[in-house]
């Protein structure tokens, strides 16, 4: 006959050593997660005061570019003027001009004149790829063509850029076309 034995008692115990790392681990857990959330919460509220310098237009948008800041000792400070509200007013109209399909035109101001009276602008539907030139004139913004134009190259014909006394801060290059037969080539001049 088989003896029945008494299982042996075990008794299980911890260490001070394990349970103070077991509470060390779970606090420093706590405090990670507890960081993380400030620096999330931080970050939103952050973001919600960075200035825009796009701006949504139905599905697309406009963009001065650097005509939002202007410069203040070492700072940039957010420009709300009425300079650059004429601006931003104009870039809308030619958003809409556009006639995108899905609405989604884009105009961005690419460089602009120190008196701030002339735009190298990029414009087209869901991109800013093309390229067309804007001036103030008789107290308003006009719109130069830019219909063949801008080479491949986005440098502008030197014939546009002088019929229209566009500034030499935004387009300082430009060319002239040449094509003989089938071979286009360009020259270019620095102005």
């Amino acid at each position: 006959m088989a003896s029945k034995k008494k299982p042996a008692n075990f008794k299980v115990t911890k260490s001070k050593n394990e349970i103070m790392t077991a509470v060390l681990i779970g606090l420093v857990t706590a405090l990670i997660v507890i960081v993380i959330g400030v620096i999330l919460l931080h970050a939103n509220q952050t973001s919600d005061k960075t200035p825009q310098t796009a701006e949504k237009v139905d599905n697309g948008s406009v963009n001065l570019g650097s005509l939002v800041f202007r410069i203040e000792g070492d700072k940039a400070v957010v420009r709300n003027d009425s300079a650059t509200q004429e601006i931003r007013d104009f870039l809308k109209a030619e958003v809409k001009k556009l006639g995108c399909k899905d609405n989604n035109g884009v105009a961005v101001v690419i460089a602009h004149s120190q008196d701030e009276k002339q735009l190298l602008l990029g414009y087209g539907c869901g991109n800013s790829a093309a390229r067309m030139f804007a001036v103030k004139q008789d107290g308003g913004w006009k719109a130069i063509s830019p219909t063949n134009q801008f080479n491949l190259f986005d440098i502008p014909s030197c014939k546009m850029v002088d019929e229209n006394n566009i500034s030499n801060e935004i387009a300082p290059v430009c060319q002239n076309e040449k094509k003989v037969g089938d071979n286009l080539s360009y020259d270019y001049k620095i102005r």
